[in-house]
């Protein structure tokens, strides 16, 4: 809907909402609650085009009779662009178009998958009752029936989520929680999506926002002083410009396959699989690499999806001397969305059903990329660098594991990493290359089986986790023992050139000795 929107003529930096199927009896109470009334849905759309760039729509219906709803029903009306650009324009597009009641139908149809978007936000804040908050918030989703999934987390220091669904209900969800005053200073983002992005809804409180060592309640996260400095998109892409000439360091807090999808030049590859392994002990095994060298006074620019993984890592940063910091504002995905790809190389790993987007994605553009999108780094397979993304999650569900791939290894290897994954003795999933959440075991095969009567089959996702953490450990004790043991064949060899080299030296010397004292002799 919103580039079928986009492409008869609106503006490009509008959010645009075409009139939904007419309500019946059962959602007429929603579609008009006053809860959702247009002058503040209009309000949060000025907030939000100010923060990001972009606008959002109104989220409800003016009020109409019975009998015009019904003679509507086979009537699909020009997209209505909500911003106030646009208003005069939207006043005087004339009569709708009537069409046939399946060309109508199909249409809408149309419209309906494509009514679609994912909402990003987080807010540190003090929240005195955060479990009474979350009781109060899954209250007014079952009241209202909003069709949203994702996952929404609370705790004592804000909140964070990432929610997906029709654009009706997503976004009265976020205007509902702009109201309260406890978020009216809430930022949030929009993305389009073809349909539900997340399997279900989460949610909870929860004791951390983000995962992190040694857990956040010690750090001063709500404090604006104790965090590091917000830079918006157009500053820092000046900053990220003059970063080399004026040693800076570009530090990137996400895991080491996000930076594999894509990165900002300049910033080194994360040695963390999670961001609960990144550093935070004392001393400089305390701190990531680019900075176990750096002097405290250097500036650091922090980068990160959304925002929250710099903002709350550059408290810790903070408390160790580091006096320079920088984040980005709104993240990866807000500079992307007002700057565009300009020293960003690949795409943009995401945590739903995506699991990546491109810069043409972003609000505005009214694209929704179908396909591959491009890695910034070669296939991890076989070294091509046409590899793409999304990720690809081996079909073997024992491994599991998350690689890049270009198109030809997928298909050579059916979705899995390697050969002996392909001969796995469990289970091989379908592969799914355009990424996608994976169902459950029994979505794939009888769990009375023999293939899951092995200890294994009764793992949890916390036990799978923890294994393959071990195998990972394991593995990178290997690659150290590899490194050392040909550090010292070096060594060795390097000792034997060199005797080799001495030993015609002092044979000579000897002889010329031995020659002298003849002489003095003679």
């Amino acid at each position: 809907m919103i580039a079928n929107s986009l492409r008869g003529g609106l503006h490009a930096s509008c959010l645009v909402l075409a009139p939904a199927k007419p309500s019946t009896r059962s959602n007429r109470t929603l579609l008009h609650s006053p809860a959702v009334a247009t002058q503040a849905s209009l309000n949060s759309n000025s907030q939000a085009q100010s923060q990001f760039g972009f606008s959002t729509p109104a989220l409800s219906l003016p009020l109409g009779k019975k009998r015009s709803l019904r003679r509507s029903q086979n009537k699909v009306s020009q997209p209505v662009c909500l911003a106030p650009c646009c208003a005069s324009a939207a006043d005087i597009q004339g009569p709708v178009q009537t069409l046939g009641n399946q060309e109508g139908a199909e249409q809408q149809q149309q419209q309906q998958q494509q009514e679609y978007v994912v909402v990003n936000t987080y807010h540190l804040v003090d929240v005195p009752e955060p479990q009474a908050v979350v009781e109060e918030h899954r209250k007014y989703v079952q009241a209202n029936k909003l069709d949203i999934t994702g996952r929404i987390y609370i705790s004592a220091q804000g909140l964070n989520a990432q929610f997906g669904g029709t654009v009706e209900h997503a976004l009265q969800y976020v205007t509902w929680l702009k109201d309260q005053q406890l978020w009216q200073d809430l930022r949030f983002s929009v993305w389009p999506a073809e349909g539900p992005m997340f399997p279900k809804l989460r949610l909870k409180y929860k004791p951390n926002l983000i995962s992190l060592a040694g857990g956040l309640a010690d750090l001063p996260i709500t404090d604006p002083e104790a965090r590091a400095t917000p830079v918006p998109p157009k500053k820092w892409k000046e900053m990220a410009a003059e970063a080399e000439a004026k040693r800076v360091v570009m530090l990137d807090v996400r895991n080491d396959y996000e930076w594999d999808a894509g990165h900002f030049r300049g910033a080194a590859r994360p040695a963390e699989e999670e961001f609960n392994d990144t550093p935070v002990g004392d001393g400089v095994e305390g701190l990531p690499a680019p900075l176990r060298t750096a002097d405290p006074e250097t500036p650091v620019m922090m980068m990160c999806t959304g925002g929250i993984r710099c903002d709350i890592y550059s408290t810790l940063l903070k408390a160790k001397g580091f006096k320079n910091l920088y984040t980005l504002e709104g993240g990866i995905q807000n500079y992307l969305r007002q700057e565009g790809s300009e020293f960003w190389d690949g795409s943009l790993f995401v945590f739903d059903g995506r699991m990546a987007i491109s810069p043409e994605e972003a609000p505005g553009n009214g694209t929704i990329a179908k396909g591959p999108r491009p890695a910034a780094v070669p296939c991890q397979i076989c070294g091509s660098p046409d590899s793409e993304v999304p990720h690809v999650n081996c079909a073997n569900i024992d491994c599991n594991e998350l690689f890049i791939a270009c198109a030809k290894c997928k298909r050579e290897l059916n979705g899995c990493c390697c050969q002996e994954c392909m001969q796995a003795p469990r289970l091989l999933r379908p592969a799914k290359f355009g990424g996608g959440n994976y169902g459950t075991w029994n979505s794939y095969t009888n769990s009375t089986s023999e293939s899951f009567l092995s200890p294994k089959a009764r793992e949890g996702r916390v036990a799978r986790r923890a294994r393959r953490r071990q195998n990972l450990k394991l593995r990178q004790q290997r690659i150290v023992q590899e490194r050392a043991a040909r550090k010292t064949m070096m060594k060795e060899a390097m000792a034997k050139l060199m005797n080799a080299q001495e030993l015609p030296a002092d044979t000579g010397r000897e002889r010329a000795q031995g020659e002298s004292k003849e002489s003095v002799s003679a």
